[in-house]
């Protein structure tokens, strides 16, 4: 039975331990301890995580799953991007109430892209900055007072590949 007395660490047969052999087993505890809570992470991380299958945008772009729309994050070819709500079955549905804000972020700073409603949802009045692989965060809110759903994507509008889509929009299982 192990049990502590002024900072020694008894063993079975009565005898203490030295400072040096303390110190040492502390350690090996300590490090028993990490090792047990690094796997309990691991198993909870194995758990939790689910298999999300990419849905493909019907405009070719990012769909992004917000509450209780999905919407598509998608960058025409004059570089203005276009958002785009849909109901479970990947129906366009126009918006009402909902608010969009993308906000670039690229080396020299940050970009905000405001929108205006169109026939299929909202379109930027600005284009997106120049150059690649930068980030784009897309905020979308339902209404002026709920809280916004943020979404964070790299944006690179190279070809895959695999998919044929713009990078920032593939579907591929290597993303």
């Amino acid at each position: 039975m192990i049990g502590w007395r002024l900072g020694l660490i008894k063993i079975k047969n009565g005898k203490y331990l030295n400072s040096k052999e303390s110190k040492t087993m502390k350690k090996i505890m300590n490090l028993m301890m990490v090792v047990v809570l690094l796997n309990v992470v691991a198993f909870a991380e194995k758990e939790h995580h689910h298999d999300h299958k990419i849905i493909p945008g019907p405009l070719g772009g990012k769909v992004l799953e917000s509450e209780p729309l999905h919407a598509e994050f998608f960058v025409q070819a004059d570089k203005k991007v276009k958002i785009v709500f849909y109901d479970e079955a990947l129906k366009a549905v126009l918006p009402t109430t909902q608010e969009v804000k993308v906000i670039a972020e690229t080396k020299s700073g940050k970009t905000v892209l405001e929108f205006e409603k169109s026939g299929e949802g909202f379109i930027s009045k600005t284009i997106l900055p120049e150059g690649n692989g930068y980030r784009v965060v897309i905020q979308i809110k339902n209404d002026r007072a709920s809280k916004p759903q943020n979404f964070r994507l790299d944006y690179r509008a190279e070809i895959c590949g695999g998919c044929k889509k713009a990078e920032y929009a593939c579907t591929c299982d290597h993303h």
